[in-house]
């Protein structure tokens, strides 16, 4: 019964001629709703937890729990993604979020705030895996990589907007009313995904007729976008390393200013993404990447070497052009390379590699610089990304030709 699913979801594709359609609007308010929930609690949860738990080390694990939960949900998200109906799927994850910022407002103990992070963490991860499965259905095939562009825009908005306002609500009226408001947001996503113009799923396969689905390693991880997922996620390997080391490395050389390096990457990287995606749609993936890891990379060895503001602002603008480019190319070929009944999947295991990044980051970047100081950091990191961009290479020269038969 999947190839029903995958005839109709066909038919949607085929349908939307217009990238600019009701649903594709709904769905990117709806990631800006959703991104700028995350990034204004992700800001203040630590402060919120040590208030209840007056103990920083508990803290740090509240806080952290929230990526480890979203990175283990991330294979069972893609793989129910793909088997179940999405719009109903999505509409869920966005009332279980709302429904865990309750919970934050209404925690009195360590133990029900830990359990509201992890319900928050899985929601958003079930969330972000079918919100970009569902989003391709509404744009049309030889636009995904602008489609996936301009969906991303709302990450983009929220990353510049949501920390600042996040921490005004709160000190201007308490943690409370911030969770609730963020959470009113989340329901008002939930209602707009009720308007999208989606086809009725006619077979579900085994889930809708009650059977117990087979689980594979197959179904959980797309075998297909492992190497696209790993050089993903040494992107976000570096985004985590310069997010938790930049300042510090800014203190230590007596660089005033340095959060300047954010606010113009932003702002970089919401130009890129009004015209990067024709640039992914129109040009072979391997020159994209590779130009991408050269930046990214060139990136890494400014910051190590920098004596000043202005060659970290320098190292902003690589960044920002390397990774704005690499990763949309990226996720629009790893979804490209599977069918669309297997897009969830796709999906999710593109998110593990991103989350894995993201989250060792940090913790590999803090045993470097405390043994070998901030430069080896960074330039350690520049090596790792050169390394992977061999590794890309050899795996796209071994897989073109396989490619080009199946196609």
């Amino acid at each position: 019964m999947l190839k029903e699913d995958t005839v109709e979801e066909s038919k949607i594709h085929s349908t939307k001629k217009s990238l600019w359609n009701r649903s594709y609007i709904y769905l990117m308010l709806v990631s800006l709703i959703t991104n700028m929930g995350f990034n204004m609690v992700y800001v203040i949860i630590s402060k919120y937890a040590l208030r209840i738990s007056d103990s920083l080390s508990i803290a740090g694990i509240i806080a952290g729990m929230f990526s480890i939960s979203a990175l283990v949900v991330r294979p069972l998200a893609g793989v129910t993604v793909d088997r179940v109906n999405k719009k109903q799927l999505c509409i869920l994850a966005n009332i279980l979020i709302g429904i865990s910022l309750v919970g934050y407002s209404l925690s009195r103990n360590v133990p029900m705030l830990f359990f509201f992070r992890v319900l928050h963490g899985a929601s958003f991860g079930l969330g972000s895996t079918v919100n970009i499965a569902l989003v391709t259905q509404y744009i049309p095939k030889d636009r995904m990589g602008e489609g996936l562009a301009y969906y991303g825009l709302g990450q983009v908005v929220a990353q510049v907007v949501s920390p600042s306002l996040g921490v005004y609500i709160e000190g201007r009226y308490g943690f409370s009313l911030l969770f609730l408001m963020i959470a009113l947001l989340s329901f008002t996503g939930a209602g707009l995904l009720t308007r999208l113009d989606y086809t009725k799923d006619k077979g579900l396969g085994p889930i809708e007729k009650g059977q117990r689905p087979r689980l594979s390693l197959n179904s959980l991880i797309a075998k297909e976008v492992i190497v696209y997922a790993m050089v993903g996620g040494i992107f976000s390997f570096s985004n985590g390393i310069v997010s938790s080391f930049l300042i510090l490395l800014g203190e230590d050389r007596n660089i005033a200013n340095v959060s300047l390096f954010f606010s113009l990457g932003a702002i970089v990287l919401f130009v890129l993404r009004l015209f990067v995606g024709r640039l992914v749609d129109k040009q072979g993936l391997s020159l994209i990447v590779n130009i991408a890891l050269i930046l990214t990379a060139g990136s890494m060895v400014l910051i190590g070497i920098a004596p000043s503001l202005l060659i970290l602002l320098l190292a902003s603008v690589l960044k920002s052009m390397g990774q704005g480019t690499g990763q949309i190319a990226l996720q629009t070929e790893s979804i490209k390379r599977v069918d669309p009944a297997r897009v969830g999947v796709a999906t999710s295991t593109f998110y593990i590699g991103a989350d894995i990044g993201q989250g060792f980051g940090p913790m590999v970047g803090g045993r470097i610089s405390d043994s070998f100081g901030y430069g080896t950091l960074f330039f350690v990191c520049a090596c790792l990304i050169l390394a992977t961009m061999l590794l890309f290479n050899i795996y796209q020269r071994k897989s073109s030709v396989s490619y080009a038969n199946k196609s």
